[in-house]
């Protein structure tokens, strides 16, 4: 009888270091599914991915396995658009684009954004000059000449762009002296000739009346 009882104990410590092996000498078989049988053992997650989303921000936790579960989606901040605003120069360009298609109003807007991202971006200034005289508002268009010109200096751009700000007021003096200077600085420049052009035209008028 105690043979036998000896005997069953033998059995069964054999067969409880058989299952201990199951668990921990095949690492493999951890990252296969379970089979359709109960399983009890304790599966390891699979190994972290080391692709990225596109950001350069580093991932949380980095070199820690992710837990179980669903891969992450691609964050959304990849995909966010550029919003206006979130560069000078995009603005410049939309308000060009704006200013050309006559909508002085929302072309105002874009070189206004620019030119607090950037004050010292002369092309927004002037931008803004060009707009504000398109919609008479002259006081504010003096005050984005200066800011151009103390940025770039007197350019023959800028005199030109202001020489017709005053033709637009009908201050034909103070047009002939600017339309002048641009002349002098760049005597090849078309805008001037034409608006040198359309001042001469203007003070014909004047006197005849």
């Amino acid at each position: 009888m105690r043979l036998q009882v000896v005997k069953a104990l033998v059995v069964i410590a054999a067969g409880l270091s058989l299952a201990g092996c199951n668990i921990t000498s095949d690492a493999g078989s951890m990252f296969l599914p379970k089979s359709d049988h109960a399983d009890a053992r304790t599966t390891l997650p699979p190994p972290a991915s080391i692709e990225t989303t596109g950001s350069i921000a580093p991932r949380p936790n980095a070199g820690v396995p992710a837990a179980a579960g669903p891969a992450p989606q691609a964050s959304a901040a990849a995909t966010v658009p550029v919003l206006p605003g979130a560069d000078g120069k995009d603005d410049v360009s939309r308000g060009r684009a704006q200013f050309r298609a006559g909508n002085y109003a929302e072309a105002e807007s874009a070189f206004d954004r620019a030119a607090k991202m950037n004050p010292r971006d002369a092309e927004a200034w002037l931008g803004l000059a060009a707009c504000y005289d398109r919609m008479r508002r002259f006081e504010l268009a003096d005050r984005a000449y200066v800011q151009a010109m103390s940025i770039k200096g007197p350019t023959s751009e800028i005199l030109n762009n202001q020489g017709y700000s005053y033709l637009l007021r009908d201050d034909l003096a103070r047009a002939r002296t600017t339309l002048t200077a641009a002349k002098n600085k760049d005597p090849g420049n078309v805008y001037v000739q034409n608006n040198l052009q359309l001042l001469a035209s203007k003070e014909r008028s004047a006197k005849a009346r």
